[in-house]
């Protein structure tokens, strides 16, 4: 089977070329800004302040890296106030889409309500949404965690609005297994896997030169990805799942076994600005992403 090289470099552009190449999207970013007030006890560290994580900070990363288009995904830091992303979205149509975060701490029709009313802060602009397993009750974390009552329900919202469920296992992706199942099985929606899966034997680690790769579990999420075709995965944070630097060489073996399961049509690029600039620098991850397709068929 030919593999399309430029399907997988433009991440989630297959429908947006220019007449000289294919736009290069940036499918998983933050931004935020101390002019909106940030959740109380979400503060970002000092070495992430606006000069490294606005807008405008993104922007600039974008035109020396080369990056066309991209979908910022909500930060922790405003929690469910969505206003800041919003603006930036409404500031830039042309460019940027964006990815709202669920509030799964509420009953199942608040919950649904209030992602309704997220997402009518910039019509037409909110094109998937997060769903942070961490931000479920703990007493819900586990067996149906993510497609219990909550999620069901604003399973049934993305559905409606056509609009993709991100998934983060910053946990680990084995326990989180069940109920990707039960999203996919669904039918009805698509659902994206952040950062690789997050395939770390020790879940919720700092980058490290110690950090050892979860063969098992990538073994299972590339088994979800053969089996469900509405299953993608994006290819973003390198640093949080390489023991390596920039070009992250050790991940070269896990990108193939990701082209074979879920064909690249099914992978996306992502930089996770601005974390990614403590580590190595947007440009740097796109580069690796292209390192690794070198020899997929153009």
């Amino acid at each position: 089977m030919r593999l399309p090289r430029r399907a997988l470099l433009a991440s989630m552009a297959s429908t947006m070329t220019t007449p000289t190449r294919a736009l290069v999207v940036d499918s998983h970013l933050h931004v935020w800004s101390s002019t909106s007030k940030f959740a109380p006890g979400k503060e970002p560290p000092a070495n992430l302040g606006d000069s490294v994580a606005s807008a405008e900070a993104f922007a600039a990363a974008c035109k020396e890296s080369g990056v066309d288009r991209a979908l910022i995904v909500q930060p922790i830091n405003y929690l469910f106030d969505h206003t800041y992303v919003a603006g930036v979205l409404t500031d830039n149509k042309d460019k940027y889409r964006g990815m709202a975060l669920a509030d799964p701490s509420q009953p199942a029709k608040a919950a649904a309500e209030a992602l309704r009313a997220a997402c009518a802060t910039a019509p037409n602009l909110w094109t998937g949404v997060r769903f942070n397993p961490y931000l479920w009750p703990e007493s819900a974390r586990g067996g149906a965690w993510l497609a219990d009552d909550v999620g069901t329900s604003l399973a049934d919202v993305c559905a409606e609005l056509k609009l993709p469920i991100g998934v983060m296992a910053f946990g680990g992706f084995s326990p989180l297994v069940p109920s990707i199942e039960a999203l996919c099985a669904r039918g009805d929606v698509d659902v994206v896997i952040d950062h690789w899966g997050f395939p770390r034997a020790e879940p919720g680690g700092a980058p490290s030169s110690a950090l050892k790769f979860d063969d098992a579990a990538f073994a299972e999420l590339c088994a979800l990805g053969r089996k469900h075709k509405n299953l993608h995965l994006k290819l973003s944070a390198h640093f949080r799942v390489s023991s390596q630097e920039a070009p992250h060489s050790d991940l070269q073996p896990r990108f193939d076994a990701a082209v074979d399961a879920f064909g690249a049509d099914r992978l996306m690029w992502g930089s996770d600005f601005p974390f990614v600039q403590l580590n190595g620098g947007q440009k740097a991850s796109l580069e690796a992403v292209r390192g690794f397709s070198r020899n997929l068929p153009k």
